[in-house]
């Protein structure tokens, strides 16, 4: 892996990198693409081994942790580059995202990462006729679906001349999607499908849910007792546990040891202490298999909407309320009950319950709506929205950094 000396500082220069899940059939994680945020996109940065390194390091520490693969789209001349060496083998597969011509140097570089011990993922969309040798080199094919029928991506895998260790439908977006693309027989999907409930029903919002956001209207008033925060904490063993196992961890190193959940809240700060709680208490009334992935993708967009308003005061909206909205929005697919139901139970205004409702006229619904479009990583509509909010691109690509290293952070205090 890679020396811990490539810290998760944001220097000039580096970048960060979006992680978008991929799953299996049975929606069991896979692994994880990592594509770069908008300074490489928009030609603001050059991408080199240094910044991939500093970029990807705290995300690769969590894939890493997880035992899952990383995927990573490539060009023809950063391949050239040897670039995908800054990434573990056996553990990475380098996408091919562009070929310019193929030649007997390229042919050369992939035959010497596939023998180093990288996969390679190529796009059907790429002409085969023309870069036959690559294709044949492939272990993974990706089928972008997002504007297919069952009947095209079925005839498309029927032309597949070459048995792969992997197809990949890419952009499935929908749930509908995900069954068409089981029924062909793709062997993993990347997309938002996943965002979306799984058995949606309306049921009884369980005890645990209930408790949980109980303790959250506790903490999240003007003026919190912290007297009584404390003592309703103490009175939760398993989120008790968790929290003096993370601060008398050695990535503290506080001095004396903490001993009561008063001395936390002293020690860590309320407002560190607060933003702990809302992501272990979100973490726990989870009841969907890809819980893990719903609450980092949570974290991130609360941060995310809570940076950017704090860097475009003349919005006038509470960085707080933005946070909540956040990390709130997934709520739906994590409890897969409606989200107009879960709402009732959420310490939040009128206004942000709408937006969370997905009321498109409501003024906060562009600022989620951005917050979808970088964690996918549409950087173009997310940079054509950022136009027409009048936002600063600049700030918003330094909150969207922030963010994501943010929720890799918080992600390893909850595991």
């Amino acid at each position: 892996m890679m020396n811990k000396d490539n810290n998760q500082q944001n220097s000039k220069g580096s970048i960060s990198f979006a992680r978008l899940p991929i799953f299996d059939a049975e929606r069991h994680l896979w692994g994880y693409e990592l594509s770069s945020t908008p300074g490489h996109k928009m030609g603001t940065n050059v991408i080199d081994d240094k910044n991939i390194a500093s970029g990807t390091y705290m995300a690769l520490q969590e894939i890493s942790n997880k035992g899952r693969k990383i995927m990573m789209g490539f060009s023809q001349d950063e391949i050239i580059k040897n670039l995908p060496y800054s990434l573990p083998p056996g553990k990475t597969v380098v996408k091919i995202t562009r070929i310019d011509k193929v030649d007997n140097v390229f042919i050369d570089v992939i035959k010497k990462l596939k023998k180093d011990g990288y996969q390679i993922a190529v796009s059907w969309a790429m002409d085969y006729e023309k870069n036959k040798l690559v294709f044949d080199m492939g272990d993974i094919l990706n089928f972008d679906v997002s504007n297919l029928d069952q009947v095209k991506i079925a005839g498309l895998l029927h032309k597949s001349e070459k048995s792969y260790l992997k197809l990949l439908a890419s952009n499935v977006n929908t749930s509908k999607q995900f069954e068409i693309c089981k029924k062909v027989e793709f062997t993993i999907y990347q997309g938002a499908f996943f965002k979306q409930p799984e058995n949606l029903s309306v049921k009884k919002l369980s005890s645990n849910a209930a408790s949980r956001f109980q303790i959250m209207e506790k903490i999240e008033t003007s003026d919190p007792d912290l007297e009584e925060v404390a003592k309703i904490i103490q009175s939760d063993v398993a989120i008790s546990f968790k929290l003096m196992t993370y601060l008398n961890s050695a990535s503290f190193g506080f001095r004396q040891k903490i001993e009561s959940i008063k001395d936390a809240i002293t020690m860590l700060g309320w407002h560190n202490m607060k933003n702990w709680l809302r992501v272990a208490l979100l973490s726990d009334i989870a009841e969907n298999k890809l819980a893990s992935e719903l609450v980092f993708l949570s974290v991130q967009r609360g941060k995310f909407l809570e940076q950017v308003i704090l860097d475009h005061d003349f919005w006038g909206f509470k960085p707080d309320s933005l946070f909540l909205l956040g990390m709130f929005s997934l709520l739906d697919a994590m409890l897969n009950q409606p989200m107009n139901e879960i709402v009732k139970y959420l310490p939040l205004s009128g206004k942000i319950k709408k937006a969370l409702c997905g009321d498109k006229n409501n003024e906060y619904y562009p600022l989620l709506k951005l917050s979808e479009y970088f964690e996918e990583a549409q950087w173009e509509k997310g940079g054509k929205l950022v136009n027409q909010l009048g936002l600063d691109s600049k700030k918003v690509e330094k909150a969207l950094h922030q963010a994501i290293e943010w929720a890799n952070k918080l992600e390893e205090t909850q595991t």
